[in-house]
Parts: C-alpha cells; sequence; structure tokens
C-alpha cells in the first residue's frame, strides 16, 4: 500500500491513467466484448435484445465520460487530501448499493429487457457485472459528493474548480445519454 501511495506522489499523472484504464476496461471493454463475441457468434441474444454496443450512453458515457468523471473526481480527492472516516466510506458503500438495487427493480419491474435482463428478475452474468460495476462507480460518486459536502462545509470557496465543474458537465451529458436510449428524452 505505502509503494502504491508512493508510486502516485511520484507520478499523479500514472494514477488518473490508471483511474482511467480500469473504469475503461470495467465500465465498458468487459461488456463490449461480450457484446462483439455474441455477434461474431451470432448469438440469438444479439438479434433479439439491444447490447452494450446498441446504447450511445455506452459507446460515448460509458467508453469516454464515466472514465473522464472517475478522472476528475480523483484529482479533485488527490488535492484536496482529505482523510475520510471510515463512516463516509461505509454510508458510500450502503447509498452505492442501494442506488443499485434500485435501479434494477426499476428496470425489472417495467420490463426493461436488454442482453444483460432477458426476462424480468431474471439478470445475466453480464448484467450481474454490470451490477457490481455500477454499484462500485455509484459508491465512488457518492463518496466524492459526501466529500465535496464535507469540503464545503469548511472551506465553500473550494467547490470553484475546474474538476467539479468538469465531472457536473459530463455526468450531465452521460444521464442525457442514458435517458435517452431509455426513452425519457427525445
Amino acid at each position: 500500500m505505502l509503494r502504491t501511495v508512493a508510486f502516485a506522489e511520484e507520478r499523479p499523472r500514472a494514477l488518473f491513467a490508471v483511474v482511467f484504464f480500469l473504469t475503461l476496461v470495467f465500465g465498458f471493454v468487459i461488456q463490449a466484448a461480450g457484446s462483439a463475441y455474441l455477434r461474431w457468434t451470432s448469438d440469438p441474444i444479439v438479434t433479439t435484445y439491444k447490447t452494450t454496443l446498441s446504447y450511445t450512453s455506452a459507446l460515448i458515457g460509458d467508453a469516454i465520460l464515466l472514465p473522464l468523471v472517475n478522472v476528475f473526481m480523483t484529482g479533485q480527492l488527490w488535492e484536496w487530501r482529505r482523510r475520510a472516516r471510515r463512516s463516509e466510506i461505509v454510508l458510500s458503500l450502503v447509498a452505492g448499493a442501494a442506488a443499485t438495487v434500485v435501479v434494477h427493480l426499476y428496470q425489472a419491474a417495467n420490463a426493461m429487457l436488454n442482453w444483460t435482463m432477458m426476462a424480468p428478475y431474471a439478470w445475466t452474468p453480464l448484467g450481474y457485472t454490470h451490477a457490481v460495476f455500477m454499484f462500485a462507480e455509484l459508491s465512488f460518486v457518492f463518496f466524492f459528493w459526501g466529500q465535496v459536502g464535507l469540503v464545503a462545509r469548511d472551506q465553500p470557496r473550494a467547490l470553484f474548480t475546474r474538476r467539479i465543474l468538469f465531472t457536473v458537465l459530463c455526468s450531465l451529458v452521460f444521464l442525457r445519454l442514458l435517458l435517452g436510449d431509455y426513452g425519457y428524452v427525445g
């Protein structure tokens, strides 16, 4: 652990590159590779259901916007270097789990079928993989915004940074793409 911290101290850009790469791999590449494989093997799943490569929110959001958001959030947290309490981390994990469950139950209750859930309440292995990524991502987002709130309480001017602005802008574009993919906005 200390070697990792020392490495990041000496090369913060390498830390940001790792954050971008890991988000890209776990948020997009695994799902896209599964989608591409199913297309290549002409699996009936891809002719019947929408896959990752069918969603603009995946192609742009998961592949570009979410990795950037994570880099911006990591950069801001790195700049503040605030030591988080265990309760802050646990609360973020609980909020991430709750949000993930709510989204998946909403998907199932409204029969929003795709290749990750081909029947209500019946997720595929890639559906569970996506749920794990979603849990991790949402937990990190909740943690970040919790840290923003705590920093703002003590130093309100610390909120006026480009990283926070870009985090908000990328998140709004991603949300717009996601809502568009599911027909909530035109």
